[in-house]
Order: C-alpha cells, then structure tokens, then sequence
C-alpha cells in the first residue's frame, strides 16, 4: 500500500499541520500497525504505531518515536481513543490543552479506516 497523507485539523499553535502513514506490511501476528509522520512547522517526527487491547470502550495504541520530536524527554506516548470521545494521550500537549496531534492523527486513521 502507498503512503496516505492528510492535513491536520489546525490548532491555535500549529495551523499547518500534516501526517503521513504507511501500513506494515504484515500485522496480523503482531500489534504493529505502522509508521506515522507528523509534520508541523517546528517539528517533523515519525512514530511507530501498536495497537492494544483497551480495558475500556474504545482502541488504545502506542506511540513509539523513532526521532527525537519537540519534547527529547519522551520515548513514547500512549494513547487511547474512547468511543464516547473522553481521549486520552501521555504527550505534554494533551496534558495543558485536552487536544494533541497525536489523538487528531489517530483520529484521522480510523475514520479512514487505515486502523
């Protein structure tokens, strides 16, 4: 499969902002789901996405950053899209606003149907 690439929804600090993903070629004995870029003004950072088995109603997944990102402190992020909407994510960005472009990533991929 080629590459899907999406614009992201704009925020008040990043109002161009892009993902790109590319499916693993083979996930079905592995949670492996793929890589995703994001693209923003300030950063360009690629993730290698799993998915798990949520406790809750929804899809919960981890981020593991294959570049250094905006915050060096982090080696992954994780992330759970609830199906009543109460998202959560592990990245700064979250924790000071309740959005992030991890959660509009994954968000984007699922409507997609990529995940």
């Amino acid at each position: 499969m080629k590459a899907y690439t999406e614009l992201l929804p704009a925020t008040k600090s990043e109002k161009h902002g892009a993902l790109t993903w590319e499916r693993a070629d083979d996930n079905a004995a592995s949670p492996f789901a793929g890589v995703l870029t994001i693209t923003g003004k300030r950063d360009h950072c690629r993730y290698r996405v799993e998915e798990y088995p949520g406790d809750e109603a929804g899809r919960a997944f981890v981020l593991f950053k294959l570049d250094a990102g905006t915050d060096r402190t982090e080696e992954r992020y994780g992330c759970f899209l609830a199906r009543s909407g109460a998202n959560l994510c592990e990245c700064r960005g979250f924790t000071a606003t309740r959005n992030c472009k991890h959660l509009a990533s994954l968000t984007e991929l699922v409507r997609a149907g990529l995940v």
